[in-house]
């Protein structure tokens, strides 16, 4: 079959909502390494990866956020590359696509532990740090003092770090239980997606046994070996080349939606432990993409030039879009393609009833798009 057949058979079939990838959890553990509000969903990656590229081709995603498009082309054979400007989304999709090495990642958390006794006294103080700061509650509020102490210290161990893969798996796990309304959270009773303000008794939490215990979970029955080993890059999508990645196969990624939630608010208390000060938070409005794209969608016009840039002749683009009240994207977007790309299909999915996880989608998106571009030369 063509390109074109198989976008136009995907999009009458819709498989990703068919049989055993229907289910909410369906695919590898490591897809919910950690917790993350806005993350695609794995079996549309794992379809998309699976019927339009091939064993050993580069699947990039230029705005990868926690890596799920790149970590299932590794799964399935293919050098998955994930490029994101939050450092969070980084060190998440650097964990799951660079094989850390268990031992290292032990060694990795013996020195945390140390780092944290040595350092964790340096972080009592009469006035808590940051308790002018937060979005649903201020950040003390949400741990037992103690934790607090070593949790800052945590903090500045990953802050010092040029992160390896063994560190970013640690930093991952740390992300993950760094809020939630389960025991293995280190907050006080909240949300695992929107740090939503806390509620209950402050009960201490020993980090490093918090962080062990996502870590073993996390490697209990994993095998690696037959897994690609893929690439995690730190920046702005502006920035890849064909230096740093070579040519590229097919580009597949999910752009934040226009009109929707900000990723960067509702991830905001992991995004702090990655080291944002308030600052970051206000930049940011200058910085990423979803803030760029309410000025005017010709951000696109940058995507698509770095598009062509580091794909191979005829090289493919899907982009898994959205379509709300603000901005029809599909339209926009193929709007700015027709210099490098050609259409080969688009079509999209009703989601107006969709869930996710008992909160309505904020952003009224009432579609969900798929944009399917074949490079011209």
């Amino acid at each position: 079959m063509t390109f074109a057949e198989d976008a136009e058979a995907f999009m009458s079939s819709l498989p990703y909502r068919q049989g055993e990838y229907a289910g909410r959890n369906w695919g590898h553990p490591w897809h919910s390494l950690c917790s993350y509000h806005g993350k695609l969903k794995p079996a549309i990656a794992h379809i998309l990866v699976r019927d339009f590229t091939y064993p050993g081709n580069v699947v990039l995603d230029p705005l990868c956020g926690v890596g799920t498009i790149p970590f299932e082309a590794c799964l399935q054979g293919r050098i998955g590359i994930g490029n994101d400007l939050s450092k969070m989304a980084y060190a998440i999709t650097k964990a799951k696509v660079e094989h850390p090495s268990r031992d290292k990642v032990d060694k990795v958390l013996d020195e945390l532990s140390r780092y944290i006794e040595e350092n964790k006294e340096n972080f009592y103080r009469s006035t808590m740090p940051y308790s002018d700061f937060g979005f649903n509650g201020k950040i003390p509020e949400y741990f037992h003092q103690d934790t607090y102490a070593e949790i800052l210290a945590a903090r500045e161990y990953f802050k010092r770090k040029e992160l390896s893969s063994e560190e970013a798996m640690v930093l991952s796990c740390f992300l993950h239980v760094l809020h939630g309304n389960r025991p293995y959270a280190l907050s006080r009773n909240s949300h695992p997606l929107t740090p939503y303000k806390p509620t209950g008794e402050f009960i201490y939490k020993n980090v490093v046994e918090h962080i062990k215990d996502k870590i073993d979970l996390s490697y209990k029955k994993i095998d690696l070996i037959s897994v690609e080993k893929g690439i995690s890059i730190h920046g702005d999508f502006s920035d890849i080349d064909t230096t740093s990645i070579g040519e590229v196969d097919a580009i597949i990624t999910s752009p934040p939606f226009a009109g929707s939630i900000r990723f960067y608010i509702q991830n905001w208390l992991r995004l702090w432990c990655t080291g944002w000060e308030s600052d970051d938070f206000k930049q940011a409005d200058e910085d990423f993409l979803e803030a760029k794209q309410k000025k005017s969608m010709d951000i696109y016009y940058d995507f698509f030039e770095m598009c062509n840039k580091v794909l191979k002749p005829h090289g493919r683009v899907i982009l898994h879009l959205g379509n709300s009240k603000v901005c029809n994207m599909s339209d926009e977007l193929e709007a700015r393609s027709g210099k490098y790309f050609k259409t080969v299909c688009k079509g999209a999915e009703n989601v107006k009833q969709i869930e996710k996880h008992g909160i309505r989608d904020k952003g009224a998106t009432f579609e969900h798009q798929f944009l399917f571009l074949e490079k011209t030369s």
